[in-house]
């Protein structure tokens, strides 16, 4: 969830407002409004002069560059180097200059810019650029996941994970945190994507046992297939899918959901959440130890 609606055009002090930033130039911004997410504007007037652009593919993942205008790209770069961690949610937004009539109108020449929609990081590679003012230049390439579909919103109604006991919660738990710490290959694609988040949310479900993580209360209907309805909440950024682990899910009711993201006490309404759901993972984590005692 963020304020931004797709399709809408922003002007640039919209961004640093939400984001919390006074950063002038650079297209990717962050702040201490929203630690958990960075924003990134793509397009302008250099990007195919210079031999290279930002690309939307047929799947609607993104190939974004990274930062850095002369020579080759680095990961010591603070915006590329938080970009490659894989801990933050990106917001994107294209960019275009405006035309004299909205020059006029507006009273500045300052660049508008479109949302697009959230977006994780899968990883990166290399890219070097044939032609063009970076001709030979090692550039950073990201690769950008689009996240909010419905289709893995939500957790999935069919899944080899479901539960019949607190052992084979504690076993799913197990399974899903190795798999993410396991993953080496820096790359992932959208299908491997949509399969471990809708994992992470099923497990988010079945640990909820049919009641908000957050108020307690019952799930205020069921679905088709029988399970309670909950929404996935992710904890550690602002977007609704981050790191794909049981620890940093909660399953939560319409409306804790929308009070973590947008009420006046969202902040410690979700350090609350975040404890919570701290306690319950480390009691599923301990189900081990008693059982094998």
């Amino acid at each position: 969830m963020s304020p931004f609606v797709i399709g809408q055009e922003y002007e640039r002090s919209r961004l640093l407002e939400f984001i919390g930033s006074r950063q002038a130039q650079s297209g990717v911004l962050w702040g201490r409004e929203e630690p958990g997410c960075l924003i990134c504007t793509s397009g302008g007037r250099g990007g195919k002069k210079a031999g290279y652009s930002d690309e939307r593919l047929s799947d609607g993942t993104w190939w974004y560059f990274g930062q850095g205008r002369t020579g080759d790209q680095s990961l010591s770069n603070a915006a590329n180097s938080k970009l490659s961690s894989g801990k933050f949610s990106v917001l994107l937004f294209t960019t275009r200059e405006p035309t004299a009539r909205e020059v006029a109108d507006r009273g500045t020449y300052g660049k508008l810019f479109t949302y697009c929609g959230q977006f994780n990081v899968s990883g990166f590679d290399q890219f070097v650029p044939s032609n063009g003012n970076r001709q030979g230049d090692k550039l950073l390439r990201f690769r950008l996941l689009p996240i909010g579909d419905e289709r893995y919103n939500y957790y999935s109604e069919q899944s080899d994970l479901d539960i019949e006991s607190s052992s084979d919660l504690r076993e799913m738990q197990y399974r899903l945190t190795s798999l993410v710490s396991s993953k080496s290959e820096p790359r992932m694609s959208l299908t491997e994507y949509r399969s471990r988040s809708a994992a992470v949310h099923l497990y988010a479900s079945l640990r909820s046992n049919g009641q908000c993580e957050a108020c307690g209360s019952l799930a205020p209907f069921s679905r088709p297939d029988g399970r309670s309805f909950l929404e996935v909440h992710h904890l550690t950024r602002l977007a609704d899918d981050g790191p794909d682990l049981p620890s940093n899910v909660a399953a939560l009711c319409p409306n804790c959901h929308r009070r973590v993201h947008y009420s006046v006490d969202r902040k410690e309404f979700g350090r609350k959440l975040q404890d919570a759901i701290a306690l319950k993972e480390s009691i599923i984590a301990g189900w081990e130890k008693l059982i094998n005692k």
